[in-house]
């Protein structure tokens, strides 16, 4: 009998994940709920009607078992590992040959046991999560659980770089890997060109941000005088003013994210006006109400795709509450010094060129506190093959 009792003990004893996520329901379910926003946006979160909502998005799916199984313990911190060595270009006959060189040149993409990276993806359109498009926001958004922070880095979308597609090498810009690969492409060829390897990505119809910030009930920014000038000029149907804290809507700080010709370094500031409205999307998400959570998770799975599949997501959000993720420094990183790109043309085209080998190393010092990069005084750079300059 004895035996028979400790049997079903054992029969019910609860899944250890399924027991903390729902323990203290009402709590947890705001808590989770959040950590789906940051995690796909930063974005990640959930309770209470996740298998629902995650059925709207398209996930990676492994028709594996919604709720993980793993335990959730204490933070494991990895030794780094030794990394091949990759040396920066020593000549080249041509633009594209420099291009061809750096994306080939062997050695090995950073990575860490330690750090989980995030490519976030902003489309120009829903229809692009389905048939391709530019990618008109390119975002890694790194967790290093060594050093407690979640850095946030841009890619400039009209950088000129090499990519393979199918086997076929081509020259253009980075945004444009997306619509001739789809997510495969895109990744390789950031992989190839800053030499980080990345886990996963997560593609939004960026127009899908208006609904989602309006769910949100808005979002507050600083807004300096002159963009809030050019917003106004070209968007006769609503004003905005200027300051340090302003509360702009989903239609506001769309056009606020996406302005480009109102600075003189394009890119530049367009990349971190992104930043701040995601930045500010996830302050908004700590304190909303779970009625605006619902509605948000509402308004942002149908327009995402991600390889992520349900139940990693669910892992990762348990994970998050277990070991305090919500609780890192989250620190944004660009490549907008003067030494590592220059805007100019190719043919007709304003692209920006970028001095890949110096640009890979900084990332990857961001990102992992160091690099595997090593670069000559004498070595060859992009800007050498470059006879037009903007």
């Amino acid at each position: 009998m004895s035996e028979n009792i400790n049997r079903e003990n054992k029969e019910k004893k609860p899944n250890p994940v399924a027991a903390f996520l729902w323990k203290d329901k009402r709590r947890r379910a705001k808590n989770f709920y959040f950590l789906l926003v940051v995690f796909i946006c930063l974005i990640t979160a959930g309770m209470g009607y996740i298998t629902e909502k995650l059925d709207l998005m398209s996930t990676g799916d492994d028709n594996s078992d919604i709720l993980p199984g793993n335990e959730i313990t204490q933070e494991v911190i990895y030794d780094e590992e030794e990394l091949a060595i990759i040396e920066a270009i020593d000549s080249a006959g041509s633009l594209n040959d420099f291009l061809y060189q750096w994306a080939n040149n062997g050695g090995e993409l950073y990575s860490s046991k330690n750090v989980i990276n995030v490519l976030l993806v902003g489309l120009d359109s829903k229809d692009a999560l389905e048939y391709g498009g530019n990618s008109d926001s390119l975002i890694l958004v790194s967790l290093n659980k060594k050093t407690e922070k979640i850095s946030m880095c841009s890619f400039f979308r009209d950088s000129w770089c090499y990519m393979n597609v199918g086997g076929r090498d081509r020259y253009a810009k980075i945004n444009s890997s997306y619509f001739h690969g789809g997510s495969d492409a895109l990744i390789d060829t950031i992989e190839r060109n800053f030499k980080i390897d990345i886990d996963y990505y997560v593609a939004v119809d960026f127009s899908s941000f208006r609904d989602i910030i309006d769910a949100l009930g808005g979002i507050t920014v600083p807004v300096q005088e002159y963009e809030a000038n050019y917003i106004n000029k070209t968007n006769p149907d609503f004003h905005i003013e200027a300051g340090e804290a302003v509360k702009l809507t989903g239609k506001q700080a769309l056009v606020f994210a996406r302005i480009r010709k109102s600075d003189y370094d394009s890119d530049v500031s367009r990349t971190r006006r992104q930043r701040q409205v995601i930045t500010s999307l996830i302050e908004s998400a700590k304190n909303a109400s779970l009625s605006q959570l619902n509605n948000t998770l509402d308004a942002l799975f149908k327009y995402v795709k991600t390889d992520l599949t349900k139940s990693q997501i669910l892992s990762y959000a348990a994970q998050a509450l277990a070991k305090g993720w919500l609780n890192y420094e989250i620190t944004q990183f660009t490549l907008s010094d003067p030494e590592v790109f220059k805007t100019g043309y190719v043919g007709s085209a304003a692209v920006v060129f970028m001095d890949y080998p110096l640009a890979a190393q900084r990332v990857q010092t961001s990102v992992y506190g160091e690099s595997n990069i090593v670069l000559d005084e004498n070595r060859a750079t992009v800007f050498d093959f470059v006879k037009r300059f903007g």
